[in-house]
């Protein structure tokens, strides 16, 4: 069932289209960087050159079209006439989400190996990509996995592939917005420390330790609270998938 369900993506062209997507934009970045004299390389680097955003944006779509596809064209009831189990294949598909996300996250780093080697020679052998930088691109990845998970739940809740995607999308742009008024909140309504959106503060405090007087949260506590958000999502999604009419 997984196999089937990597035979889909990759025949869909999406890999290699989002792939050069990414590989592009980082370039660009990286050569700007190089080139304006406006951001500092270190920081660009151990951000990846902020292709972060990107992958997040590929995570959603993805996430949103994965069971609405199947819905859409009528798929879902053949695969299931021809026995295939619910729970099976609500899995494979949750296991491609992850192994993608894994995929541009990896692919990201060896771009950025390759952009730095290119253009930052000295910061390349400087063993920028050690501990900083890589703790940034797992926060980055759970992250990307939290508003991955939601968008999967949203797009069986809504039954809108399309309306799915731009909640997710619009939630994650809005997240940084958001941010900064709950900091104001956080400081009266303790419990309100747990809301998903102060979970995405984990890779801004990786780099930073004294934004956890902001967050109210240990490092170790929104690691565990951006795990325990990404399992509520897909179980309830799984949940929503078993029953829904097909």
């Amino acid at each position: 069932m997984f196999k089937q369900e990597v035979s889909k993506l990759i025949k869909q062209d999406i890999v290699s289209k989002q792939s050069g997507m990414l590989l592009l934009l980082i370039f660009g970045m990286s050569t700007f960087t190089k080139f304006s004299g406006f951001v500092s390389p270190v920081k660009m680097i151990n951000a990846r050159f902020n292709s972060g955003w990107l992958i997040v944006f590929f995570m959603v779509y993805l996430a949103s079209q994965l069971f609405a596809m199947e819905f859409r064209y009528g798929t879902i009831k053949n695969l299931i006439t021809m026995g295939a189990k619910r729970s099976s294949l609500f899995l494979a598909k949750a296991a491609v989400l992850v192994v993608y996300g894994f995929y541009l996250t990896v692919f990201a780093e060896i771009a950025t190996l390759g952009t730095t080697w290119l253009y930052f020679p000295t910061l390349f052998s400087e063993n920028t990509f050690g501990g900083e930088a890589l703790s940034h691109s797992f926060a980055s990845f759970i992250g990307m996995l939290l508003f991955a998970s939601l968008s999967l739940l949203l797009s069986l809740v809504i039954k809108s592939d399309v309306l799915a995607g731009m909640v997710g999308i619009v939630s994650y742009f809005m997240a940084s917005m958001i941010a900064g008024v709950q900091f104001i909140l956080l400081s009266d309504v303790t419990w309100l420390k747990w809301n998903p959106f102060n979970m995405l503060n984990l890779a801004n405090q990786l780099g930073n330790n004294q934004i956890a007087e902001l967050t109210r949260l240990s490092t170790d506590q929104l690691l565990l609270g951006n795990l325990i958000y990404i399992v509520i999502f897909i179980f309830f999604a799984g949940i929503i998938f078993k029953h829904r009419r097909v």
